[in-house]
């Protein structure tokens, strides 16, 4: 398989992604009016750690920092998105 092919491989997982994206943000924006409507706080450490060794535990490094910095980053622009939507 050449380098277009390979190419072509990542332009569609990288459109499964997005698509998978937009179905978080649609679900982060329901758990964000559940919580404005009952005082809860954006940030759970708990839930948080929990995910974090869920999702990473059966991976060897580099691939489970590199998978743990993913989360993170994901679970940061939920929490921005949740903010965005209890200030609206």
């Amino acid at each position: 398989m050449d380098l277009l092919e390979k190419r072509e491989l990542i332009n569609k997982v990288d459109a499964k992604m997005k698509a998978l994206f937009l179905e978080r943000m649609d679900i982060v924006k329901d758990i964000a009016l559940y919580k404005k409507e009952n005082g809860m706080a954006i940030f759970d450490e708990k839930r948080e750690a929990e995910m974090k060794k869920r999702l990473t535990q059966d991976l060897e490094e580099p691939l489970r920092s590199l998978y743990l910095a993913f989360l993170e980053t994901t679970v940061d622009v939920s929490k921005e998105y949740q903010a965005l939507k209890i200030d609206e």
